[in-house]
């Protein structure tokens, strides 16, 4: 089964302010894999979706699966907006 991030999972990384190495250190993944799910989510598997889910404070179905509430949330209080 394929998924898609709704978001990439680049701008979710950087929007925490993290780094690859930082993202390897706090998950199982590895960087070379996480450099490659960065350009092409769409063959992850369900333990990276988890990891990255946890990592980012995102429910796994909002990030793969297009549930946009959360993170609009998180973007918009990132901006200085109202939450």
């Amino acid at each position: 089964m394929k998924f898609v991030s709704r978001y990439c999972l680049k701008d979710l990384r950087e929007l925490n302010r993290l780094t690859l190495e930082q993202v390897t250190d706090r998950t199982t993944i590895p960087l070379e894999r996480l450099k490659f799910l960065e350009s092409d989510s769409t063959k992850i598997e369900a333990s990276e979706m988890y990891c990255l889910s946890k990592l980012y404070n995102l429910r796994m179905d909002y990030i793969f699966f297009g549930k946009q509430a959360d993170f609009d949330r998180k973007l918009n209080e990132y901006l200085g907006g109202k939450p």
